[in-house]
């Protein structure tokens, strides 16, 4: 099956429990409460069980024996495009083939342990943080900041077993990404210039699957770039003690986890 022929994963249902409780949660909690509880839910391996099986939106991201690739980030990092790229550029690859999106550490792990080719996008934590808290107002800058150094902390031990591929790789040279997952799992993916897929392609792509989804095309939500969003210096102006001190402990994250990998136009 083509991957356009399968079903949006946003479209299918939570469980009838989890729907309530969501519900409730979302009446009750702040969204910055509920961003840590949704990443602490993901740390904690029955709970993450439960939780993604029951949200309809989530099922296809679990590991399974169908999955062929993960594809995981820290959110507003290049998840969506590298993975809606590498959907593009190998036609014969299911969504519920990748498992993407989960934004958590413990899909990586499990994937390391199975063998499972993966491919981690990092952004500078400023420009993920920046980008992220405008896309999901309520969400504060210590809170982002501290799980971006957990997802990324959690990640350093296999580090040398998955493909790191920071940002600015992706978005100016992917094909270089796709060529070392090749090379390091034995894979045969099709890079997006053997199959005439470019940049914005993929661009078109992901609002074409907003429109589609909520009607119309929504600049301060979209996965990818956005004119309405402030800069990262804006937007990080006036730090507090607190925050600043979590910035620069995702910052040393950062800058461990990317460490030695190639760069653009190299394998």
């Amino acid at each position: 099956m083509a991957s356009d022929e399968t079903p949006d994963p946003h479209r299918r249902q939570d469980v009838p429990v989890l729907a309530g409780l969501r519900r409730v949660a979302r009446s009750a909690i702040s969204r910055n409460q509920r961003f840590k509880a949704y990443f602490w839910v993901l740390r904690t391996p029955i709970l993450s069980e439960l939780y993604t099986a029951g949200r309809g939106r989530l099922r296809h991201r679990r590991l399974s024996p169908r999955t062929r690739v993960v594809v995981e980030a820290f959110p507003s990092s290049g998840n969506t495009f590298t993975a809606d790229a590498l959907l593009l550029a190998n036609p014969r690859l299911t969504r519920d083939e990748v498992s993407s999106h989960s934004h958590g550490p413990r899909v990586v792990l499990r994937a390391v342990r199975k063998g499972i080719p993966c491919i981690v996008v990092a952004r500078h934590p400023r420009d993920a943080v920046a980008s992220m808290v405008q896309r999901f107002p309520g969400v504060q800058l210590d809170s982002a900041f501290a799980y971006y150094s957990t997802f990324y902390g959690r990640l350093l031990p296999v580090r040398e077993w998955v493909v790191v591929a920071p940002f600015d790789i992706v978005i100016r040279d992917l094909d270089s990404v796709i060529r070392r997952c090749n090379d390091a799992y034995g894979t045969s993916f099709n890079t997006l210039a053997s199959i005439g897929v470019d940049h914005d392609t993929v661009l078109q792509r992901i609002e074409d699957r907003q429109r589609q989804r909520h009607g119309q095309l929504i600049e301060a939500r979209i996965a990818r770039p956005s004119a309405t969003r402030k800069r990262a210096a804006e937007v990080l102006r006036d730090l507090t003690p607190h925050e600043r001190l979590a910035m620069e402990r995702a910052i040393e994250t950062y800058e461990a986890f990317v460490r030695d990998v190639p760069t653009v136009g190299q394998r």
